[in-house]
């Protein structure tokens, strides 16, 4: 359920209403080796792989880094996680590819956990796929609309807001702006508990990749779909109000190489991994 989702971000363009055009949560879907997506999604796909080869890898590492971030936190004490943008769940295919709320198990027995989406498919799926958790909710909202969102009856229900959440916002602010991007991240800091995280990943500019990354945005933005990959001091702008932890930002499949019991190991081929950036930040004030 790490896969983002454009409407997540409660900004639909055209493209994202109808099952004729493309979608942002299908396509990761697709990328993912998921069946939720539809021909038009799969010919875009196509054509982002042709420019963009590393991508069906790089949903995978992503989902890895998840899967490993989500450890981490617990393993420093979070057991309250809010997946913003979750997109469709998936199907592990290994042992080290866990959603947030079983990633977390592996340390705690009681984890609370919230995955959020407004693409009533996702939605809908996930929602299946976490019928008998109580300790865990689908709901339907706007990630971008954090107060409300954090007023919802299941959030409210789960998640003890006198004890530090850790949000997670994988492959979202990529779909938005600037204004939009830097409204979420700053009204997180402001309505989250102190000593509350958040994990980041975002699509890279200013790598060696560079090409590929234009090619890519060039054809999400003649599909309607407005991307907005961003350089590493870019994200780190965004992130004003928050703490980075080290090591900062840096390539996702790379973030917590070497150190601790749930660190990345160290990608065989690095430059598999150059289309994305993680960070992980604090609230410490």
């Amino acid at each position: 359920m790490s896969s983002t989702d454009l409407v997540a971000t409660g900004k639909p363009v055209r493209s994202a209403l109808s099952d004729s055009h493309p979608h942002v949560s299908r396509l990761v879907n697709y990328l993912g080796g998921g069946t939720d997506h539809t021909p038009c999604d799969r010919d875009l796909a196509d054509r982002l792989l042709a420019v963009a080869p590393r991508l069906r890898r790089e949903v995978h590492a992503h989902r890895r880094h998840t899967t490993r971030v989500v450890k981490y936190l617990a393993s420093e004490g979070y057991t309250q996680y809010l997946d913003l943008g979750c997109g469709y769940p998936y199907d592990p295919d290994q042992d080290e590819i866990l959603h947030a709320h079983d990633a977390a198990r592996t340390l705690h027995d009681h984890v609370n956990t919230i995955y959020v989406d407004n693409f009533a498919p996702a939605h809908s799926r996930c929602e299946m796929s976490l019928a008998e958790d109580v300790d865990v909710a689908a709901v339907l909202a706007d990630a971008c609309e954090v107060a409300p969102l954090l007023a919802m009856s299941p959030v409210r229900k789960r998640i003890d807001m006198n004890r530090p959440v850790a949000a997670l916002a994988h492959g979202l602010l990529e779909w938005v702006d600037d204004h939009q991007a830097l409204d979420l991240l700053n009204d997180l800091h402001t309505h989250l508990p102190p000593g509350s995280a958040l994990a980041i990943t975002h699509s890279a500019t200013g790598t060696e990749d560079e090409s590929s990354v234009l090619a890519e945005q060039a054809l999400h933005a003649a599909a309607g779909l407005a991307y907005h990959p961003r350089s590493p001091g870019h994200i780190r702008a965004l992130l004003g109000r928050w703490t980075v932890q080290s090591p900062g930002v840096v390539p996702t499949g790379l973030w917590g190489t070497g150190y601790g019991p749930y660190a990345q190991r160290f990608p065989a081929d690095p430059a598999d991994f150059r289309g994305s950036y993680a960070a992980v930040a604090l609230k410490t004030a």
